[in-house]
Formats: C-alpha cells, structure tokens, sequence
C-alpha cells in the first residue's frame, strides 16, 4: 500500500500505550504520545460498562488520544498499529500469522478499517510456532534485521516482561521463544518470602559483582537451589536486600540466557535502558565479544517503525 507523508504509529502492548506521529520517508518522530492505559487495563474499563461495544471502546480512546497531535494531517490520515491490540482482549482479535516469516512483512496477517471517515487503522497482527506466540515484536524484529548485516543467521534477544528470543536464518524468522524473566522477577520480587529479603535500588556498577554472582548461578542451571539462598543470604550473612535484588536479577537473566553458550550462534541483543546494561554485562562475562551485537537504544527505539512501515507497504 502506498503510505500518505506522514502516519501514526501505535505501540499498544499488556500495560502500555504510544503513538508517534511520523514522517513516513525518514521515520522522523514530529510528536510522541504515552499513557499506561495498556490493553489490559482497557479491556477491564470496557467490560464495566454496557454503552459500547468492546470494540467501539478501544476505537473512542484511539481516538481521543489522537487529539494531543496538534501536527496531525487533516485528512488521508493512517494508523499502523502493533501489539496487544490485535489479541483477544484487545481492539479487534486477528489470527496469528505462522513461521517462517519473511522479513519483508509481506505474509504478516493485516486488517485495515476506517476509524472513522477521515482514518484508516491498519492492525497487524502476532506470529506463532507450534507451541509459542507473540505479539508487537514480531514489527520490532523486522525492523532489526535491517541493521544485521553480518550474519546469514542467528537469534534476536528482545528482554521484557516476556521476553522474546527469535530466531532466523536468511530471510526468514523460523522460531522463537518466549521467556517470563520479566514477570517472575517481579512476582518473586514483590510478593512472597523472598520479598522480605530484597529491595528495588537504582542500577549501580557497585552491585556488578554479585549480579553476575546470579548470573553464573542461572548458567550453571543452579536456579531452584540458588533461589532460597537469598532468604539465607540476608537472615545469616546479613547481605544487603539491594544486593539480593540484583542476585536475583542475574539468577533470572542468566538462567534464560544460559542454553546460548552451549551452541554458537551469533546473538543480537536489542534493549534499552538497565535491562541493556544487565543482560549486555552477563553477555560480556560469558560469551566471546565476536558471537554478540548490542544495539544502540535509538536502533531498537526506531525500529519499530521500520517494521511497520515494511508491513504497511507489503499490505496489498
């Protein structure tokens, strides 16, 4: 499809919501816009009430975040949007596309619609293996391979709440594998024994030494036993719960990371932010540095946008 000079791009995820209003020849940011109404949230606030359909719903909040562009077009306006969105909770549920799954977008599953007579919303959908799914980074993903040059094959590390190891050889994503590092770092973290025994403290290379302590622990598939040992830590060694935090951190990380040093593949890690810097520091402390990539914040950053943008001219 032919895109009109600019359009919004629409990050809709679990507990986030973005829009950026975006030169569609350079991928310019002209205004960005973030709540934390996410999907799920929404979902709830929709089923509170009986004036609208679920779908309606979604559009109506679309719509009145639109209204903080004050450079929005006036008409022959596009939405592309990914993530959360197309789920079953989300603004409209679209089927998940299967791997493999080129990288020029083209076999992604779309559906575009007018939100109202001036808009036109093209949601894309997830991809899925036999056994795995995902939503929103499969856009990121081919937007990533464009600065992968390198490499005929290799995996994608995408750290977050679930995070995504992606696999591709060529000109195709032929799997993937989801991860909850992110959410049972949280549950262990927030709720439970272990609780008791851990603080959340600012990022600071004075705790390197007993993340990476947790790291080599979660390599060594040592996990289960290494996770009460925080309880023992902070009752008999009177270690600090700041310091707990981080061992649990690199426990997690390195338990997701550790299948990666039994074969050779070339990684790319793309993340920002303390999430960079941790799973960037457990990397370094057990891979040799020509077997990984990092990318920089503003790749990963933009390249949401560039996979959009595949998709959106692949769309026919």
């Amino acid at each position: 499809m032919n895109l009109p000079e600019q359009f919004v791009s629409c990050d809709w995820g679990t507990s986030n919501f973005r829009i950026r209003l975006v030169d569609s020849e350079d991928l310019a940011i002209i205004q960005e816009h973030k709540t934390n109404l996410g999907v799920s949230k929404l979902y709830q606030q929709s089923l509170n009430q009986k004036e609208v359909s679920r779908e309606d719903f979604f559009r109506n909040y679309l719509l009145e975040q639109l209204d903080v562009f004050t450079e929005l077009p006036k008409d022959d306006i596009l939405i592309i949007a990914s993530g959360m969105i197309t789920s079953s909770i989300g603004m409209k549920a679209l089927p998940y596309a299967s791997v493999p799954q080129s990288f020029n977008g083209a076999n992604i599953n779309c559906s575009l619609f007018s939100l109202d007579h001036k808009i036109q919303t093209l949601l894309i959908s997830g991809i899925q293996t036999e056994s795995d799914v995902m939503r929103g980074e499969e856009a990121q993903a081919i937007g990533i391979i464009d600065y992968i040059s390198d490499a005929s094959e290799g995996v994608i590390i995408l750290p977050g709440t679930h995070s995504k190891h992606i696999r591709f050889s060529g000109d195709d994503i032929i799997d993937f594998s989801t991860f909850m590092s992110g959410e049972l770092f949280e549950i262990l973290s927030t709720t439970g024994l272990l609780s008791l025994s851990v603080k959340n403290t600012e990022w600071d290379p004075k705790f390197s030494g007993i993340f990476l302590e947790g790291v080599q622990k979660g390599i060594n598939d040592e996990f289960m036993k290494a996770l009460f040992s925080i309880r023992g830590s902070d009752i008999l060694k009177s270690t600090s719960k700041e310091m707990n935090f981080y061992f649990l951190s690199g426990l997690i990380i390195g338990s997701e990371l550790s299948y990666l040093k039994k074969n050779d593949q070339k990684i790319f890690l793309g993340a920002s932010g303390m999430l960079r810097e941790l799973y960037l520091l457990a990397l370094v402390s057990n891979l040799p540095p020509e077997r990984f990539t990092c990318f920089r914040p503003e790749i990963i950053d933009n390249a949401l946008l560039i996979g959009q943008k595949k998709i959106a001219q692949s769309y026919a």
